[in-house]
């Protein structure tokens, strides 16, 4: 255990943040302006990256299989930001890797996880997440937006998962809602709305530095966080993660194994 005073200049800290919007707005352009960058695209959207003028190394992820080898990639000196575009489809594969998997103690009868499964998926993505937070590295997460009925009030939030979407939220230091405001000449511009009292959307400001928004532009995050010239931060060299930390946070132990629900032919498993 290490006790230190928290005026003391401490190491730079790495970003660890969501930034989600409408289709279109430029969440993933955004996300490319962040240094040496690799995006993981779960959706195939790296067909019109060209077109659109985002320069980065992608990869292709089919199914959570594929995340294993990708971290081991991301995770290099190669790379000083790893780019999940989007998370919502990514945990959607994690889930699929699940039921193919887990006995009905995580797996209901009609596919969906049970409150077991849903304990495992989240404890999953967590230790996934907390493996690249770990590297030192930048971590940027995308996702599209929904909207939520919060009694009465209709918030926008990170579209996710119902029960992992706190989850998210909880582990990053900030989440940004992308959107269009019109700038008072009759133009618009893309910002990034960190604002936490907002209650039209969920944000997060972990660091307090950065003010209601941003412009799309990861040097503004790196600059309002960090405040280089106003403190005195201690240079950070890139942490290594060793292949078993990556291993046991990309192939977790499923509880049991059950039949190929298509198999089955009743979307189920056999009661035990």
């Amino acid at each position: 255990m290490k006790v230190f005073n928290s005026l003391e200049p401490t190491v730079k800290p790495s970003i660890l943040m969501v930034v989600y919007g409408e289709g279109g707005v430029g969440k993933t352009t955004f996300a490319a302006t962040a240094p040496k960058p690799i995006i993981a695209d779960c959706e195939n959207g790296s067909k019109y990256f060209g077109l659109r003028g985002i320069e980065s190394d992608v990869a292709l992820i089919d199914s959570w299989n594929d995340v294993q080898e990708f971290m081991e990639i991301a995770l290099t000196d190669k790379y000083d930001t790893v780019i999940i575009d989007p998370i919502g489809e990514l945990m959607e594969k994690l889930i699929r890797y699940m039921v193919n998997k887990a006995d009905s103690k995580l797996v209901q009868k009609d596919g969906n996880p049970t409150m077991a499964g849903w304990g495992w998926l989240k404890q999953t993505m967590r230790s996934f997440l907390k493996v690249m937070r770990d590297s030192g590295k930048n971590i940027v997460i995308v996702a599209h937006v929904q909207e939520k009925d919060d009694e009465g009030r209709v918030i926008k939030r990170p579209m996710v998962t119902t029960r992992l979407a706190t989850e998210l939220v909880n582990l990053v230091d900030i989440v940004g809602y992308m959107t269009t405001v019109s700038d008072g000449s009759g133009e618009t511009k893309r910002v990034i709305m960190v604002d936490p009292s907002s209650d039209k959307f969920v944000a997060k400001d972990r660091t307090g530095q950065l003010g209601k928004y941003i412009e799309p532009d990861f040097t503004k995050i790196v600059d309002g966080v960090r405040g280089d010239k106003a403190y005195p931060w201690i240079n950070s060299t890139n942490k290594k993660v060793s292949a078993d930390d990556i291993k046991k946070a990309t192939t977790p132990e499923v509880p049991g194994f059950n039949v190929s629900g298509a198999e089955l032919g009743d979307n189920g498993n056999e009661e035990k």
